[in-house]
């Protein structure tokens, strides 16, 4: 039983993920993953925490992951390629160790190609509550959080497309979509329905 959950910023996927996680006794990973990507690569934690929302402009270098099914770090890939990469070892890793939620880091689109079975879920929310929810966290104004959401969106965007090869956010590439606009615990519960 894997469950990964894919978000727009702000929308509250991270504390659902978390939530879906205790409710049914398995680990959540999220900040987790970089954890064990740093272990394992030797990157530090920080360049790794900051991977997700940027890429690089480098080569196309798909053959080194979904063609040839091969994980190993090239070291003359750019930074970011290579971190991605040995993130992907660190995500296969554990969906392969047993029952866990997994938040972002394009893990739908890569324990697919994996044929790891898991139940995908995007969150949404409409954007003035995602606002509200992203200035009651940072403490910043209106216009600060509306411009951090969509560059925060663009970055996760980006992404994805750059490697997963998919549209982040179209709702034919998950199996659920919810927006999170119904309340944080309905949502919760609603996964855990899907699941039982």
């Amino acid at each position: 039983m894997v469950i990964t959950i894919s978000r727009e910023y702000g929308s509250g996927g991270s504390e659902i993920g978390h939530k879906v996680a205790d409710q049914l006794g398995i680990p959540c990973y999220d900040k987790t993953v970089n954890e064990l990507t740093a272990s394992l690569s030797g990157f530090p934690i920080e360049t790794i925490a900051g991977s997700e929302d940027k890429t690089s402009m480098g080569l196309d270098y798909s053959g080194y992951v979904y063609g040839y099914g091969l994980f190993s770090a090239n070291h003359f890939l750019p930074i970011y390629d290579q971190i991605f990469i040995a993130q992907s070892n660190a995500i296969i890793k554990l969906a392969r160790e047993g029952d866990c939620v997994i938040v972002g880091r394009c893990a739908a689109e890569l324990l697919g190609k994996q044929n790891i079975p898991c139940l995908n879920v995007f969150i949404h929310a409409p954007l003035d509550e995602r606002i509200a929810r992203i200035r009651t966290r940072h403490n910043i104004t209106e216009a600060e959080a509306r411009r951090f959401i969509r560059k925060n969106d663009k970055a996760r965007a980006n992404y994805h497309k750059k490697y997963a090869f998919t549209e982040w956010g179209k709702t034919q590439n998950y199996h659920m979509t919810l927006s999170s606009s119904i309340g944080i615990d309905k949502v919760v519960k609603i996964i855990i329905e899907a699941i039982k």
